[in-house]
This record gives C-alpha cells, structure tokens and sequence, in this order.
C-alpha cells in the first residue's frame, strides 16, 4: 500500500497480500528511486516499510524490513540511470553491499557511500533499518570528494566523534522525513548542512580534513543561526560568533576555508530567499520592497542592484515574468 502528502512517499508490503510484496516494492522502487531487483529469505515474506521525502535536491527515506537482498544491474542502470551517490546510515542491525568485486559489512552506527550508477548487490540477512539520502553526483562531488568512488566506502562509527555525527545527522534526517522539524527555508541551507555533516565523517582522520569536528559544528550552528536571522537588518558577524560561542575572528577563518566571508555568505543566502519569495506563487500579493524588508535588505534600491548583479535580472522582471 502506498500513501503521499506533505511531499512524502510512504510504502508498506505488509499491506499486500504475501505472495505480491516483492513485486510491489519492487516497482514502487523504481517508481520512486530506482529500479532494482529484490529476493526475500523469509518465511513470512517480505515485510518492509519506506518513508521518503523530496526536500531540494536531495531525496531522504527511511526504510525498515526483514531480511532481504535488492540488485541493481548494467540493465536495470540502462532502464532507470541515476546521476547519484547513494549514502546509507543503519540505524539497526547490519547489512552488506556488493560492488565492484569489493564486499562490505555495514554495522549499526555506520556510514556507507556507494556509486549509485554502477550495478550492486545490498542487503541483510536478519531485520534492519537504515537512512538513506540520494544525492546527485555533481553536489557531491563538489562539496565531498572530487574523485571517483571505486568501491564502497564505508565510516565505521569507531570514534565517539564519528557517533555523535553520525547520530547528529541521522536526527536531521529522521526529524525531516517524520515532519517533526520544519525543513530548512531553502534546499541549499539543507545541501549544505548534510555535506557540513557528512564531510566531517568522510574525512576525518584521513589527512584531508579542511576543518576539525569542532571547528564544523561552529560552522554549522553559524549557519543555522543565519537561517533563522536573515529577515534582521542588523544581522552582524559579531552576533553570529557569539551564538556559535565563537570569537568573531575564528568565525571569519571558518568561512574564509570555505572560500567566503560572512558578509558575502549572508547577502547570497538573502538573495535566494528574496527569489524563492518572487517566484512563491502565494506570495503574489506581496511587493518588492515587502521582499527586500523580509529579507534583511534596509533599501529597496540596495536590494535591487544587488539582486540583478547576482542574477541578472531585476526583482520587478523577474515577479512579472513569473505571473506569465
């Protein structure tokens, strides 16, 4: 039985009769992610269920099942391609993957990143339940590793750091697919907080670490409290630091390493707000300079030029062209 609303996609097999729970989940994954090919091993069949949510460019599920095995091959990658990296977080039991002539064991805590592109064989032998999030190749590649993934990677959650990343991510996606946080204003405040998150576990430890756990969670609680400030004109540096419990100077270094400056890393995040408000089609009644003040913006004039040197175009054209 498949449910939706409030953009979330619920699957249950427990809801067919047993003998058609394999064929369901299997075209309701390729429905709604990928194609792929299921066996199940259990006596009662399979009993699985599946929450997931569309939230920017990233897709978020979570799944919970009995033991089962899923197989991606060359023609089913032909059939349903997917520009993606999948990555997996077990939040109980274990599960396997196979790729590329490599076997990996996920345990419970663990983080597992795979090349969705390339066929697998994945699984587990008893009950587990895990997150997932599909991201598209180009984000991670940007903003995670640059190089190609040639087998499975997985972190262990060896380290009492890697838990409490692991356990911090888990909670931002688990509350956003359950509806019990409201998402982020935009999807690249999202984008950037699950790669904040996961380019701490990714890297740690490996000689290529841009900024030290500590130093990411500073950044991400900046961020955060940029989010919920950006309608503040006042909204300063100094005022950001000390809600990270930061000096001010050390704040400018984090996003300095992100190739950015506080300032710069605000007026762009008000920006995009100011054009998803444009292009809001319930916020048609709302004028210009409504926007500019919404978004932290003291002159209408300010946030005109402003906004047509970052997108080209005014906020007047760019409301018109939205009515059409």
């Amino acid at each position: 039985m498949t449910t939706s609303g409030r953009g979330r996609t619920s699957i249950d097999t427990t809801q067919v009769r047993p003998e058609l729970r394999v064929r369901y989940w299997e075209e309701e994954c390729r429905t709604n992610l990928i194609g792929i090919r299921c066996s199940s091993y259990s006596d009662r069949g399979l009993l699985a269920k599946q929450t997931s949510l569309d939230q920017g460019s990233l897709r978020l599920a979570i799944t919970s099942a009995n033991a089962h095995v899923i197989e991606r091959t060359p023609d089913m990658i032909l059939a349903t391609p997917r520009e993606s990296v999948f990555i997996n977080v077990v939040l109980e039991g274990e599960t396997f993957i196979y790729q590329r002539g490599h076997c990996v064991k996920v345990h419970k805590g663990d983080l597992l990143v795979y090349d969705a592109r390339c066929p697998f064989l994945l699984g587990g032998t008893e009950s587990f339940s895990q997150l997932h999030v599909d991201m598209p190749v180009d984000l991670f590649r940007a903003q995670l590793v640059r190089t190609h993934l040639n087998q499975p990677l997985r972190v262990a959650a060896s380290t009492h750091t890697h838990r409490l990343y692991s356990h911090t991510l888990s909670s931002l996606l688990l509350n956003l697919i359950e509806g019990s946080t409201p998402p982020p204003q935009s999807s690249e405040s999202l984008d950037s907080q699950v790669c904040d998150l996961l380019g701490v576990l990714i890297h740690q430890g490996d000689g290529h670490t841009v900024t030290s756990a500590l130093s990411a969670t500073h950044l991400l609680a900046a961020k955060a409290y940029i989010e919920e400030h950006l309608g503040d004109e006042g909204l300063h540096a100094d005022q950001i630091a000390h809600a990270a419990g930061i000096s001010e100077r050390h704040l400018r270094r984090l996003f300095a390493a992100q190739d950015s400056a506080v300032a710069d890393y605000v007026l762009a995040r008000r920006l995009d707000r100011a054009r998803e408000q444009l292009l809001d089609p319930h916020r048609r009644g709302t004028t210009v300079a409504e926007t500019a003040y919404h978004c932290g913006f003291a002159s209408p004039s300010h946030f005109s030029r402003a906004f047509k040197q970052r997108f080209g175009t005014t906020p007047t054209q760019l409301q018109r062209q939205s009515l059409h």
